[in-house]
């Protein structure tokens, strides 16, 4: 059994006011066990959606396997080098034709962060184990990467976008 509650629409008259103003108030008859009756309100409710739509892409749309085995091949430099950046074996500015500006920025404030700590024991040794490529849309790529580095092993997950003929990296998160 479910049970249903209707609350007066904003601007009903409550009702003290209903008393106040002469109008009737509504008359609620019970059955034991079961709901009061429900009355229609006087102004429907808006629903209203909660998050907005997707964008529409293409209903057909599928990636071509040459772009996914370029976005591999991508995705493994961008991470490794930017492994070795963060290792200090490699310097930030090869990376800067490949990554946006404020990725590029990111990266360099963590590998000042890295470089700064006392005792730090840098990695050098790094594997690709796996890459995970993910068309998101026409000219969007999302991938995942395993790296194996001397002694752990890290997640770094890109994102590629398609601009002005060139792949950046839209975003790179380092775990």
């Amino acid at each position: 059994m479910s049970i249903l509650i209707v609350l007066p629409a904003p601007g009903e008259a409550s009702p003290e006011l209903s008393r106040a103003s002469g109008e009737p108030l509504p008359v609620f008859s019970t059955v034991p066990g079961q709901a009061p009756p429900v009355l229609p309100q006087r102004h429907p409710a808006v629903i209203r959606e909660l998050r907005p739509a997707p964008a529409k892409t293409e209903a057909n749309w599928s990636s071509s396997p040459e772009d996914d085995a370029r976005i591999e091949a991508i995705s493994r430099s961008v991470t490794m080098g930017a492994l070795e950046v963060l290792a200090g074996t490699r310097p930030l500015q090869q990376l800067a034709r490949w990554m946006d500006f404020e990725e590029f920025e990111r990266l360099q404030l963590r590998t000042n962060l890295v470089r700064g700590r006392e005792g730090a024991r840098l990695h050098r040794n790094v594997r690709i184990l796996r890459v995970r490529v993910c068309p998101v849309a026409p000219g969007v790529y999302e991938t995942a990467v395993a790296a194996a580095e001397t002694d752990r092993v890290r997640a770094v997950a890109l994102r590629l976008e398609l601009r002005r003929g060139l792949w950046k990296v839209a975003a790179l998160e380092i775990g």
